[in-house]
């Protein structure tokens, strides 16, 4: 066998394969996407209209008088602002409201998520007791509570009261007959009743009353009442006075919309002269979980509104580019002269120039078609010989020294430096009009 077949012929065929694929470079995307814009400018839109209106969920409470949703309180909030000299909200600890407040001011927990402790209660019943004033309505999901130095209690209603309850009566087909009756299947031995009730006064003198307990006291006044229960009840406590409601769903939203506004502020008014209201949130903030972090809490929610409008219009600088490309940023085109630099680079770090070699080794036995002169290589060589001033003989022995070191598995740069400029005089010689005498 040739000894340029054996050296050529064994290696793989792939190996300017190598060099191509380092060529392709990874390609650059020329189109940004034009739709993720509208994607951010969207979800501006979405949080700028939360310092109007915050959606209300968690584990809050959902019936305070922030909330406007048909179990809150904001309405009949707006009407005490509204009929009174001031109303204002509370946040603080009770014992810490009633060192500042007067007595010609009414307090009102309306619906608390929890009752005032026995310390609190205290503290309520002696700033009463100096002339202050109290209304306090029972939250329907919990309504059970008792106050002692005023043998007063709210329990839920017996199973004979509820069946003795006046029933609101409305017209309905047959259909909406069907639905109420499977309704009343399915509800609950607490669930709220809809019952038809009396009150004290003249210009309210019945109404809707929501309700699913009773208050029990012996020495208050009715003021309003369904069946035998007394469901919301007047009693004095040294110079002040206690309102007690059995529920506090004639203070909602959906009761102001259903025209229970007046009644509601009757309750109030029968405390005292409709002058100076606060109504109390602590006994809401501090029974609820917090499951929910404290910066969707009512004080701290413009500010956790106008960071996250920071937060994505950072996300929206960060993510698009703004203005046209920079003209440094453009790279030029390739050619073929730092295609080589950048091969040669590539085959200088790895300090081994076995692969070069190999390549050029190939490539001028391809243009010498040795080949084809199999056993007559002097024909060949014999014309390069002459032009290069040497003996055939030493051209062929250094072609076939320069075959086995490509087949070396490493070859030295330096080395591989040195054969291929005596190759490259060959391959000039190969060609006698490219070829110039020195």
């Amino acid at each position: 066998m040739n000894p340029w077949d054996s050296a050529v012929g064994s290696q793989p065929e792939n190996t300017l394969k190598v060099h191509s694929s380092i060529m392709q470079q990874p390609s650059r995307k020329k189109r940004e996407r034009r739709n993720a814009g509208w994607f951010w400018l969207a979800a501006l839109c979405l949080l700028l209209p939360l310092h109007l209106w915050f959606p209300e969920f968690g584990t809050g409470a959902l019936d305070d008088s922030y909330s406007s949703s048909a179990s809150g309180k904001k309405a009949f909030y707006l009407l005490l602002d509204h009929e009174s000299f001031q109303t204002e909200r509370n946040r603080t600890p009770l014992s810490v409201l009633l060192q500042s407040l007067d007595y010609d001011e009414t307090v009102c927990i309306l619906g608390p998520a929890r009752y005032p402790s026995p310390l609190e209660w205290s503290s309520l019943l002696a700033w009463v007791e100096e002339g202050g004033r109290l209304v306090i309505s029972a939250n329907p999901k919990h309504p059970q509570f008792q106050v002692e130095p005023l043998n007063l209690s709210v329990e839920y209603l017996d199973e004979v009261e509820r069946e003795n309850m006046p029933r609101v009566e409305k017209k309905e087909d047959d259909e909406d007959k069907e639905e109420s009756d499977l309704s009343l299947l399915i509800k609950g031995e607490h669930d709220l009743i809809e019952t038809q009730a009396s009150t004290v006064f003249p210009d309210v003198p019945s109404l809707v009353w929501d309700t699913n307990a009773r208050v029990t006291s012996a020495t208050g006044q009715a003021l309003v009442t369904a069946g035998e229960t007394q469901q919301a009840v007047r009693l004095h406590h040294g110079l002040g006075t206690v309102v007690v409601s059995a529920s506090s769903e004639i203070f909602s939203n959906q009761s102001m919309v259903d025209g229970g506004s007046v009644a509601a502020f009757r309750l109030i008014e029968a405390a005292g002269p409709p002058e100076y209201f606060v109504v109390d949130e602590s006994l809401n903030a501090s029974g609820t979980s917090k499951v929910v972090a404290l910066l969707i809490d009512p004080t701290f929610r413009p500010l956790t509104i106008q960071l996250l409008i920071t937060l994505l219009i950072f996300g929206w600088w960060r993510s698009n580019r703004f203005g046209p490309i920079l003209s440094s940023h453009i790279l030029p085109r390739h050619n073929i002269v730092s295609h080589t630099d950048n091969v040669g680079n590539l085959h200088y770090k790895k300090a081994n120039g076995r692969a070069l070699l190999f390549a050029y080794i190939k490539q001028l036995f391809s243009e010498l078609n040795l080949r084809h002169f199999r056993g007559e290589e002097h024909r060949v060589l014999d014309p390069i010989a002459r032009r290069l001033n040497e003996d055939p003989k030493q051209i062929k022995k250094f072609l076939k020294q320069a075959a086995q070191i490509a087949k070396s598995k490493k070859v030295n740069r330096h080395q591989m430096g040195e054969l291929i400029r005596k190759l490259s005089k060959i391959r000039q010689a190969a060609s006698p009009g490219k070829y110039q005498k020195k």
